[in-house]
């Protein structure tokens, strides 16, 4: 099931590796982090999107039961967070300053605190387990409102 699962997600799992480069190349252009910067490529707010997306479609589009669906919102969660955990790393690895991912803001400190690696690491850490837990609760949502979609035609 869990290949089927990938199969069913692949078009959220590259719009959510095209959204965590396109963060990249917002700080490589020295596009300020706040007050647009941040939305334009949201990884979590497109992992939440797409879980609410696909948790809807997945009794009558993909076949899914109920577990099925608790897949699809692990998959997605995880696969977010996977890529932001990555960009994370390379960050700092490469010493990249301007990345969104190194920003106070997005690792939930006080404004402008500069953050060293092993802290925004253990953040990430925590993402890695609570993002795929909210992906999932937001996927059942979808599954509760797939009511709404037609089923489709043979």
């Amino acid at each position: 099931m869990l290949l089927q699962v990938v199969k069913f997600v692949r078009l959220p799992i590259v719009l959510l590796f095209i959204y965590a480069v396109g963060r990249y190349l917002l700080g490589a252009y020295n596009v300020p982090y706040a007050p647009r910067g941040n939305a334009m490529f949201s990884v979590v707010g497109l992992t939440f999107i797409s879980s609410v997306y696909f948790g809807a479609l997945s009794g009558k589009v993909g076949k899914f039961n109920w577990v099925g669906t608790i897949l699809i919102g692990l998959v997605i969660g995880l696969s977010g967070q996977i890529f932001i955990f990555t960009a994370t790393l390379i960050s700092y690895l490469a010493n990249i300053e301007t990345s969104y991912y190194r920003h106070w803001d997005s690792l939930n400190v006080p404004e402008g605190t500069i953050v060293p690696m092993a802290q925004a690491m253990r953040a990430r850490v925590g993402g890695l387990i609570f993002g795929p837990i909210s992906a999932i609760i937001a996927t059942l949502i979808g599954r509760l409102l797939g009511f709404l979609v037609s089923e489709p035609e043979s």
